[in-house]
């Protein structure tokens, strides 16, 4: 089954001091599956809603579709994280290039890597192990 990767863009200050961090044109990266979005919020830490009410959230989204050979384990993996807290670590480890693995929080791109290795999605090695961008994602996926 094709799930959705979503990568967005903000205009605010936090957007535009994340990419600059992340050096990169995305802030943010979600995933769908059918008509529900996954993310990992500053502002609600793992959430879900539907795809209308979060594409009226950002200035710019760009959509990948990306093949999940494992549909119930990652839709039961998502629904798991569903109000663990964002990682906030990860914020501030961006400037330092540091490993931010938490999987008691998530910080957005770390939710969505680890949802897709999951649900058996074809991933690229060359991502790092130690932590994973909306960048790196960008670059990885097809």
């Amino acid at each position: 089954m094709k799930v959705v990767v979503h990568f967005c863009k903000s205009e605010d200050l936090g957007g535009r001091l994340l990419r600059l961090f992340l050096m990169s044109k995305w802030n943010h990266v979600a995933i769908q599956v059918e008509s529900t979005v996954y993310e990992a919020v500053s502002w609600g830490g793992v959430i879900r809603r539907g795809k209308e009410q979060f594409r009226s959230s950002w200035d710019r989204i760009a959509s990948v579709e990306v093949e999940a050979t494992e549909v119930l384990p990652l839709l039961h993996f998502l629904d798991e994280q569903i109000g663990r807290p964002y990682d906030w670590k990860a914020i501030f480890a961006f400037p330092f290039r540091g490993s931010w693995q938490d999987r008691r929080a998530w910080f957005c791109s770390e939710l969505v890597y680890e949802a897709l290795n999951v649900g058996g999605a074809d991933i690229p090695d060359r991502l790092p192990s130690n932590r994973v961008t909306p960048r790196d994602l960008w670059v990885a996926l097809p």
